[in-house]
């Protein structure tokens, strides 16, 4: 025999889809002064959140979110966690069609930032459920993409696939961003042939897509894989360098795409013709082709770190070590791989610089950072505004410059999502970090200079931090291209051109491109 709470749930499944209005009625007289309290408050907050997002009701959602929230501070499971993030999701769609997109994007911002950190929580717990956490990456994945964090996406929903190759919703979404990028411009065939194979992948899961989704989605699937001809069969590749910069999705190009050994270079991400503003300057290219060349060269030495660090036969063996008798590792391999750590985090700031001289934001190059370049010190009555420059040039389509700027807010903020990857990196630079590839790191002798990891995880972050520059990268070259088609559109007249030939080709170290 069912029981009470059983009979009530099934009822209210129901009247979500046949009577939303019904449901939020019903659910806001379930009595919680009962012993099972926390059963009814979970039933009473799923169906005010799932009722009021058909309804468009943001009062009903709140209501919701706020039952999650304080299940969350009793019992934070990673149930209660992804529901709560799925709530507040929910509550920051609400309404979205009736404000412009910046200003959706800054009035639920606090929405979206909490609901980072929530499924950030979920997909970092190896112990959920398989299907929460392939959900959980696919959700954080739509969040990414909605604000142009377009690679980081890319990789979420990589990753949702990689929990459950069936999650034909997360294979789908990554075809269509994929395409998107294919159609503007830049990218190689190899972008269009990874859209074709995950538009397959998702044809061959659609009834997943039919249950999350729901059948509309199903026939945009349909009719994209109809579009699209079989992709070419495709060889394995034989140098292992190659193979492992592809499986990492480490390559420095338009998109987060495969890598075809024929093209030469792996990384072959290139600024857009660029609008002279000084042609009193001559005929050279302005200083920021000279900027992006660096930031490309970091992030290539940083690879490299990370890739040579694995082997430590290639590294000298001139140093003699004490041994701390804690499995501790010392030498040259070691220090490369968090000298690659460090490389790469440290690109942000760079790129903050470029960005801050090709936008003309207005402050000293030795005063910017990335973390607060992009909004203003924050104040009690209008928190952290973004800087009217940054603003206005995103309102004129620079949509690229948003994703930066959350990005930053996910790196810098005290409870971001990357919060930890900037304190490794102070802990790299200003202190010591000693790894260990054998017990437990928190056994050995502590100092408060000293950071104490596990060797394994420590290699988990250098190429999570190599994502995070080469995210930060891609999204400074698609917001200068945004800018430069803005000022395309107001340009009077000829446009004349220089063209920016290959470096290497004029050393004469390259056939011709």
């Amino acid at each position: 025999m069912l029981s009470e709470l059983s009979k009530l749930s099934s009822n209210l499944c129901s009247l979500v889809d046949a009577d939303p209005a019904l449901a939020v009625q019903h659910a806001r007289e379930i009595d919680l002064d009962r012993p099972d309290r926390v059963n009814w408050m979970s039933l009473r907050a799923a169906t005010l959140v799932n009722a009021g997002a058909s309804l468009g009701r943001r009062d009903a959602i709140d209501e919701g979110v706020e039952l999650y929230r304080e299940l969350h501070d009793l019992y934070p499971t990673v149930d209660i966690t992804y529901n709560l993030a799925n709530g507040l999701v929910e509550a920051a769609n609400c309404g979205s069609a009736d404000s412009e997109w910046v200003d959706h994007q800054e009035q639920t911002r606090a929405y979206r930032a909490e609901a980072r950190r929530h499924y950030w929580r979920v997909v970092q717990d190896v112990n959920a459920d398989l299907e929460l956490r392939t959900q959980a990456w696919t959700n954080i994945a739509n969040l990414f993409a909605k604000t142009y964090r377009l690679s980081e996406a890319h990789d979420a929903r990589l990753s949702a696939l990689k929990v459950d190759p069936t999650n034909g919703v997360a294979a789908f979404c990554a075809a269509l961003d994929l395409m998107w990028l294919f159609k503007r411009g830049g990218c190689s065939e190899l972008t269009h042939m990874e859209a074709v194979m995950l538009a397959r992948q998702a044809l061959r899961n659609k009834e997943r897509i039919l249950q999350y989704a729901g059948a509309n989605v199903v026939a945009k699937v349909e009719a994209l894989a109809s579009e699209l001809s079989d992709p070419p069969s495709r060889s394995e590749h034989t140098d292992p360098f190659i193979r492992w910069v592809e499986e990492e999705r480490l390559t420095l190009a338009p998109a987060v795409e495969l890598v075809d050994p024929s093209l030469g270079k792996l990384d072959w991400l290139t600024l857009p013709g660029i609008l002279e503003r000084e042609p009193e300057k001559g005929v050279s290219p302005p200083p920021l082709f000279a900027m992006f060349n660096m930031l490309k060269s970091d992030f290539l030495l940083a690879r490299e770190l990370a890739w040579r660090a694995r082997d430590e036969s290639v590294w000298p063996k001139t140093g003699q070590f004490a041994d701390t008798l804690d499995y501790a590792l010392y030498g040259p391999e070691t220090s490369a791989l968090i000298l690659a750590h460090r490389t790469a985090l440290d690109l942000l700031d760079k790129v903050a610089v470029t960005a801050n001289s090709y936008f003309e934001l207005g402050l000293a190059p030795k005063k910017v950072s990335f973390g607060r370049l992009w909004r203003d010190p924050e104040d009690k009555k209008t928190g952290t505004r973004l800087v009217e420059k940054v603003e206005v040039l995103i309102r004129a389509g620079v949509y690229a410059m948003y994703g930066l700027a959350e990005l930053a807010e996910d790196y810098n903020g005290v409870d971001g999502i990357l919060r930890s990857q900037k304190n490794l990196r102070n802990s790299g630079t200003h202190r010591f970090l000693v790894l260990h590839d054998l017990g437990d790191p928190a056994l050995a002798r502590q100092a408060p200079e000293i950071e104490h990891l596990n060797h394994s995880d420590f290699v988990d972050e250098a190429l999570d931090a190599l994502r995070v520059a080469r995210s930060a990268i891609q999204m400074l070259a698609l917001a200068i291209s945004q800018h430069e088609e803005f000022l395309r559109k107001q340009a009077d007249g000829l446009i004349g051109t220089l063209i920016v030939p290959d470096h290497n080709w004029i050393r004469g170290e390259d056939e011709e491109p």
